[in-house]
C-alpha cells in the first residue's frame, strides 16, 4: 500500500447528555447507545494524525462527515487511503486509491484465501490508527463525558488532543 497518504477511521467522544431534546436526537448514537459527538481521523501509515474533522453529533453517518469534512477535495491524484469495511464515499476523485478489506459475497460460505489475505493485510495496517485513536482518548478530558458546559470549545479541544499524540513516543519504532 506505498500510495497510501491516510488511513481513516471515525470515532466517538461521549458527552453529557444535553437537556434539550433537539440536542439529545442530534447527538445520539445509537452504535453506542449514549450522546456523543462523533470526528473522522486520518493517520499517516506510520501513525502520525494528519488530518482532524469538526465534531459531528453522534447520529451523523461517516459518510456525511466525509462529505463535509472536505478531505476529499484536498487529495490529490496518486494518493490512497485505507478505510474500514463500513466506508462508503459519496464522489471519489479521479485517480484516487481506496483500500477496503475485501466483502463475503451473499452467496459465498467463506471469502476466497486471497480475500483473507487482503483483509488481513489491511486490518494489520489499520491497527496504527486505530492506536492513535486510543492515545487521543486517554486524555483525562476525553476519558469521561465531554461537560456540556464546555460544548462550545469541544472542537478545539478535541483537535488539541490528536494533534499533541503526535509529541509523543512513535506507535512504530524506528528500524533503521
Amino acid at each position: 500500500f506505498e500510495n497510501t497518504r491516510l488511513v481513516l477511521d471515525a470515532t466517538e467522544v461521549r458527552i453529557q447528555r444535553p437537556s434539550s431534546l433537539s440536542a439529545q436526537r442530534q447527538t445520539f448514537s445509537p452504535y453506542k447507545h449514549y450522546n456523543t459527538y462523533k470526528a473522522l481521523i486520518g493517520c499517516t501509515p506510520d501513525g502520525y494524525v494528519a488530518f482532524v474533522s469538526r465534531l459531528w453529533g453522534g447520529s451523523v453517518s461517516d459518510k456525511t462527515i466525509l462529505e463535509g469534512s472536505g478531505l476529499l477535495d484536498v487529495l490529490e491524484e496518486g494518493d490512497g487511503i485505507m478505510v474500514d469495511k463500513g466506508f462508503t464515499f459519496p464522489y471519489l476523485p479521479s485517480g484516487l486509491t481506496v483500500y477496503r478489506p475485501p466483502f463475503r459475497e451473499r452467496h459465498e460460505k467463506q471469502m476466497p484465501p486471497q480475500a483473507v489475505e487482503e483483509t488481513r493485510r489491511i486490518a494489520s495496517a489499520r491497527v496504527h490508527v486505530e492506536r492513535a485513536i486510543a492515545r487521543v482518548k486517554s486524555f483525562h478530558i476525553l476519558d469521561k463525558a465531554f461537560p456540556i458546559t464546555m460544548i462550545d470549545i469541544a472542537d478545539q479541544v478535541f483537535e488539541v488532543c490528536c494533534l499533541l499524540t503526535n509529541f509523543r513516543l512513535p506507535l512504530i519504532a524506528d528500524t533503521e
